[in-house]
């Protein structure tokens, strides 16, 4: 098993929102509500200790070309300043 993809900032963001979103659908059906303040919140927390976790080093990207990169086009890398 690769553990580098448990490291990647933007796995955990997804795995957030996928489970708001799951939670969601599931009080539709068992009768409670996620009301949008309270998903707003969570994702900020979320977003707020994953930032946290970033700066001190334990979620990274750490290889080139997996995350947001593309490997396929490593030499057509632009500066888009």
């Amino acid at each position: 098993m690769n553990n580098s993809k448990w490291r990647n900032y933007g796995m955990w963001t997804s795995l957030v929102a996928a489970a708001l979103l799951i939670l969601s659908a599931a009080g539709k059906v068992f009768g409670f509500e996620i009301s949008e303040e309270l998903s707003t919140n969570i994702t900020g927390l979320a977003v707020a200790i994953l930032g946290l976790l970033v700066i001190l080093g334990i979620i990274s990207n750490p290889k080139e070309g997996t995350g947001y990169t593309d490997k396929d086009n490593k030499s057509d890398k632009r500066n888009f300043l």
